[in-house]
């Protein structure tokens, strides 16, 4: 049973290792649903030596579909995560008709090398999804993060059932989003072996003395961090016997 944890900062690290998580899914900028880590994150992350890094590769926000610069950029990423030592790689992509493209996630099996490697919510919006499990088998991912092509992983339980039924013991099903404390009973009765969170909460804006621009918007940005408390629920209801 193994609960990865979405994490942006060394403090949402050091929070989920304690609450008793097993992995780190290693991002920034939460509040887009996650972008690649900066190369000195990525270090002091590795550095901890708390729980296995597994680095987010994804050069921006929106949608899958990538350009000949952001894929040279996101295969330059794969090659310094790996030689930073993290333990697994999380990527995804689709073509313009929604579809894997397969030749370029060979090619990133390949730079990856022996690292643990993850498809992430771009499963989402494939049109195939059951065809395109049996091609990241074939590919030899190890892992599929989703949220059963629905919004929440609570609205997309029954295909995140069919899913670990038919695929379950050749690739993880990883249900992801919207996943906390009220719901994850849901996932352990249903037969899940891993989930994926952020169990996050929002920080206290900083005091803002005379004399600060309080109007200007990056003072109102809000900062978000892993709750140690409601992780450790999650890993506590998920685990249990």
């Amino acid at each position: 049973m193994q609960v990865e944890v979405c994490a942006s900062s060394i403090s949402s690290i050091k929070n989920a290792a304690a609450a008793g998580a097993d992995r780190i899914e290693l991002c920034a900028a939460l509040e887009v649903g996650g972008l690649t880590p900066s190369f000195g994150l990525i270090k002091e992350a590795i550095a901890l030596e708390l729980l296995p890094i597994h680095c987010l590769i994804r050069p921006r926000q929106g949608h899958f579909f990538y350009t000949k610069d952001e894929i040279s950029i996101i295969e330059q990423n794969i090659i310094s995560a790996v030689a930073l030592g993290c333990h697994g790689i999380v990527v995804g992509i689709h073509t313009q008709d929604f579809n894997l493209d397969l030749p370029l996630l060979k090619k990133w099996r390949l730079l990856a090398e022996n690292r643990y490697l993850t498809f992430h919510r771009a499963f989402d919006v494939l049109i195939e999804p059951a065809k395109a499990l049996e091609q990241l088998i074939d590919m030899g991912f190890d892992c599929v993060l989703t949220s059963g092509q629905h919004e929440k992983a609570e609205d997309g339980l029954e295909n995140l059932k069919r899913w670990n039924a038919n695929f379950g013991s050749q690739i993880s099903i990883m249900p992801g989003s919207g996943v906390g404390v009220s719901n994850v009973e849901l996932f352990k009765k249903a037969g899940f072996s891993s989930l994926h969170l952020s169990g996050s909460k929002e920080l206290p804006s900083l005091f803002l003395p005379d004399g600060v621009n309080h109007d200007l918007s990056f003072l109102h940005q809000p900062l978000r961090e892993s709750n140690q408390e409601v992780l450790q629920q999650v890993v506590q209801a998920f685990k249990s016997s």
